[in-house]
């Protein structure tokens, strides 16, 4: 079984059953797959064929959804980019996985015209709710009009064969490529699944960027296979949307980061919503504040559930009992058949409450990094993924996370690596030296903070600092914070010693 097998599955079981709600257009299960097929066969007729990476640079979307399920079920592999990258970061990705087609936004089509000039696309450059005129340029409503809705495979696919690659900086702020199989994105929606009680009845509500795993699997895939309803909104646009959506679309179950929680906790609505139909209020991506968490549970009757995951892991590895005693603080217990240890530098594992880092085996861990055999080899070495997350357990299994990977800055749900952000800076004339650190904050949870030594004492404006960023950066990974500093704390041997400039950020 695989995702577009099982989706095939729930529209013969359930034709008329509402699969997509975007903007109060319907899309049953029986016109989702006919829309999964129309594509997938357009996409055949344009010369894409089983193993060819699709990037996929799209917002949340119905056009998402039908893009995710059509490469899958012609036997390509989704490459999902987050659409407001940059071209110097789509470049780099771009480099790397040599897509055979690009899907994306009517915004980002001139930049991957651009960048086909020195990467070559093979089978052109989709555009979606636009008529994009040029070479190799086409029409997505027009190839779904083109195309037959029934999808007859030349080839049969096995599980393990790779249906995603999801890029992630990881530990050393280049971005890798985790290469996901079908067997470890079906068995991981479907454990989610399962532990979350979902049927037909539930109603999902998709804000969460889709392009993330987490969203992917968490709401997108876990709504999809059980024949529920995925309730889409383009992004984040505040807790009274959040409140209006789950009154008017009687919402079960919702996933996001700590960070919409905190704004949600501290939000006086204008009137009294009915959010009784809410049932699972699910997070990750960073640690939720225990005071967060007492807040939801008074405003809102119920608890948030925790969990924990990676990009390399599906991603779900642990969650809190979502029916269960919940710990505050904790990222819970390893979900249904996956296997998670604590041990020191010589996989050895540790005591119960001593701290070690987090090792994790089983049907949701990558099958490696794209063409990265060395970092591979490393990271699953003696059959265990290594996540570089360091956790102690305590007497009843629980883990509770005591650092994240090293230098990795987490804002609003969103990894930023500070190597990609000094990376960009050093190329400023007027910078000499600069180092990028993650600083606390009570709404995003982390901010960026950039230590600035410039050449000759030279005076720089932050904001013509962060004028400078955005040709470069996603919006998020701006720096936040300017410090212009004399000289960086460093050793004896010339290393950089971050822990003093998080003292220094204090």
């Amino acid at each position: 079984m695989n995702l577009p097998v099982r989706l095939a599955e729930i529209a013969r079981t359930f034709p008329e059953q509402q699969a997509i709600v975007y903007r109060d257009h319907i899309i049953t299960y029986q016109q989702l797959d006919e829309l999964v097929n129309q594509l997938a066969n357009g996409m055949r007729k344009l010369g894409v064929s089983p193993g060819h990476r699709i990037l996929v640079a799209l917002g949340n979307s119905p056009e998402f959804v039908i893009s995710y399920y059509a490469i899958m079920r012609l036997g390509a592999i989704i490459v999902p980019v987050n659409p407001q990258y940059t071209a110097n970061e789509l470049g780099v990705i771009m480099r790397d996985a040599l897509p055979a087609a690009v899907i994306c936004e009517p915004l980002a089509a001139p930049v991957f015209s651009k960048l086909a000039q020195e990467i070559t696309i093979n089978h052109g450059i989709i555009v979606t709710r636009s008529n994009p005129v040029g070479p190799k340029m086409h029409s997505f409503k027009r190839i779904l009009e083109g195309s037959t809705d029934r999808f007859f495979s030349p080839a049969s696919f096995h599980r393990d064969d790779v249906a995603e690659i999801l890029y992630t900086a990881g530990n050393t702020g280049t971005p890798k490529g985790a290469m996901l199989t079908h067997h470890n994105l079906y068995s991981n929606a479907l454990t989610f699944a399962q532990i979350c009680r979902m049927t037909e009845r539930d109603r999902a509500l998709l804000i969460a960027p889709a392009y993330h795993s987490a969203a992917q699997t968490c709401i997108m895939n876990n709504t999809l296979i059980s024949g529920a309803t995925l309730v889409i909104h383009d992004q984040w646009a505040g807790p009274q949307p959040l409140l209006e959506t789950v009154e008017k679309e009687r919402i079960t179950i919702y996933f996001g980061p700590p960070t919409m929680y905190a704004l949600l906790v501290d939000y006086e609505p204008p009137r009294a919503y009915d959010t009784s139909s809410w049932r699972i209020a699910f997070t990750g991506a960073a640690s939720l504040p225990t005071e967060v968490f007492y807040k939801f549970a008074n405003k809102f009757g119920f608890e948030i559930t925790e969990g924990y995951g990676l990009t390399e892991t599906s991603p779900v590895v642990t969650t809190n009992p979502v029916f269960g005693v919940k710990k505050p603080g904790s990222i819970g217990l390893p979900i249904p058949g996956v296997e998670v240890k604590i041990v020191d530098y010589e996989d050895r594992e540790v005591p119960v409450g001593q701290v070690g880092e987090i090792i994790v085996r089983g049907p949701n861990v990558m099958a490696g990094y794209y063409n990265r055999e060395e970092e591979t080899r490393w990271a699953l070495r003696n059959g265990w993924f290594h996540t570089g997350d360091l956790a102690y357990m305590d007497q009843d299994g629980y883990l509770f996370i005591v650092d994240r990977k090293k230098d990795l800055i987490i804002r609003g749900g969103l990894n930023i690596h500070p190597r990609e952000v000094e990376e960009v800076l050093y190329t400023h004339p007027a910078i000499f030296e600069t180092a990028v650190v993650g600083v606390p904050d009570p709404i995003m949870g982390e901010e960026v903070l950039a230590f600035v030594l410039t050449r000759d004492g030279r005076r720089l404006d932050e904001e013509e600092l962060r004028r400078f960023c955005a040709e470069k950066l996603a919006r998020y990974k701006i720096p936040r914070y300017f410090r212009f500093v004399e000289n960086l704390p460093k050793t004896t041997s010339g290393k950089l010693l971050k822990g003093e400039l998080r003292k220094m950020a204090d």
